[in-house]
């Protein structure tokens, strides 16, 4: 019963339309016309060019692939001078081949010229920079860079 109320009520209020006075109804008539025609026309076209697009039902995907984004990182590093005092920073690469300072993903000292770590990498870290500084002045701080390479199966970043 409420159903039909509400349907009642809906064809009424349509067939009725705005209301007002006589004469601005007359004149808006033509207007509305030539608006409702274009718009069927538009939308007429719209659904001519209408590409049916793909689902994710349609997606396959290898059993294999683990659908993540994340890539894990093992750094190994030995450059093997003894005991200096040494800070290592693994940075994304940045535009002139140097480390972006503002985009590091490891600062860490190390500890008898040694450090092994894993780094948690977002698939867009597919170029890396290391530099190795030194405390003491006298030895030239070290650059090493690593690249994504996709068909090894771990990732590793030995710094020798």
């Amino acid at each position: 019963m409420k159903h039909l109320l509400i349907t009642m009520i809906c064809l009424i209020l349509t067939a009725c339309g705005g209301g007002g006075e006589g004469d601005a109804v007359n004149e808006n008539s033509n207007t509305l016309a030539t608006s409702a025609t274009t718009a069927t026309t538009e939308n007429e076209t719209a659904t001519e060019t209408t590409v049916q697009t793909d689902t994710m039902t349609d997606l396959t995907i290898s059993p294999t692939f683990d659908l993540s984004s994340k890539v894990l990182l093992y750094v190994d590093v030995d450059i093997n001078m003894g005991n200096p005092r040494a800070y290592i920073n693994i940075c994304l690469k940045g535009e002139d081949n140097k480390a972006d300072y503002s985009e590091c993903l490891l600062r860490s000292s190390l500890v008898e010229s040694k450090l092994n770590s894993d780094i948690m990498l977002a698939n867009s870290a597919v170029e890396l920079v290391a530099d190795i500084w030194f405390y003491d002045g006298q030895h030239e701080p070290m650059r090493y860079f690593w690249h994504f390479d996709a068909s090894q199966e771990s990732q590793r970043f030995a710094i020798r």
